[in-house]
C-alpha cells in the first residue's frame, strides 16, 4: 500500500480519541488489481496480524475466493474504517472484556478521502462490498438484503460496485438456503467479472 496512505492512516488512528480502539491495518494485495474488496472494520485477530480477513471471516473469504479460481494474491483488500473499534466491558468479578463492535458513521467518515485515494490506486473493474458498512458508504442502498449479488454502477466513483453479504454471516446463519445463497452469489460475482 502507498506509504502516504499508511502515513494517513497511522496519523487518523493514532489521534482519534472519541472512543476506544484496538489498532489499525491497512489494505493488502496488489496495486494495481482488477478487484477491489471493502469490508467492515479490522477485528482482533487482523489487528494482531497486520492483515484484513484472516480471522474466522477470512477463511470463509478465501474459501469462497478459491471457489470461483481466485486467490488472495489476486485480489485487494481494505475496509472502511481502519481501525478496530471495540467495546470493553467489566463484569461484577471485576474481568474485562473487550469485543468488537461496528464502526459508527462518523468513524467511517474519518476515512473518507483514504479510502477514495485507495480506490484511485488500485483502480479495480469491480468494487466488492461486505457487508452493510461498506455498502451504505459506496452505495446509496439501505440494506445488503434488497441488493446483494447483483452489479450497480457507481456514478460518482465510476466503477460498478458488487454487494455481498459479510463472510461472518455464515456464522451467524447456519441454514442450508442462506449457505447456497451465498454461494451462488459468489458465482455470480465470477459471471460479473467475465462481463467486464
Amino acid at each position: 500500500m502507498d506509504e502516504i496512505l499508511k502515513q494517513k492512516i497511522k496519523q487518523i488512528s493514532e489521534n482519534y480519541t472519541e472512543e476506544k480502539i484496538g489498532g489499525f491495518i491497512y489494505g493488502d494485495g496488489p496495486i494495481p488489481c482488477n478487484i477491489l474488496f471493502v469490508g467492515e472494520a479490522p477485528g482482533k485477530t487482523e489487528v494482531e496480524e497486520g492483515k484484513p480477513f484472516v480471522g474466522v471471516a477470512g477463511k470463509n473469504f478465501e474459501k469462497h475466493l478459491n471457489s470461483i479460481g481466485l486467490s488472495r494474491k489476486d485480489v485487494h483488500i481494505t475496509n472502511t474504517c481502519f481501525f478496530r473499534p471495540i467495546k470493553i466491558k467489566e463484569s461484577s468479578s471485576g474481568r474485562t472484556t473487550i469485543s468488537n463492535r461496528p464502526p459508527k458513521t462518523s468513524e467511517v467518515n474519518l476515512f473518507r478521502e483514504v479510502l477514495n485515494e485507495e480506490i484511485n490506486l488500485v483502480n479495480p473493474k469491480i468494487i466488492v462490498t461486505l457487508g452493510n458498512v461498506p455498502l451504505k458508504r459506496l452505495t446509496n442502498f439501505k440494506s445488503i438484503g434488497e441488493c446483494h449479488g447483483d452489479l450497480y454502477f457507481n456514478n460518482e466513483l465510476k466503477r460498478y460496485v458488487f454487494p455481498m453479504y459479510h463472510p461472518s454471516a455464515l456464522t451467524y446463519n447456519r441454514n442450508e438456503e442462506f449457505y447456497s445463497m451465498y454461494q451462488e452469489d459468489w458465482n455470480k460475482l465470477k459471471e460479473a467479472l467475465n462481463k467486464i
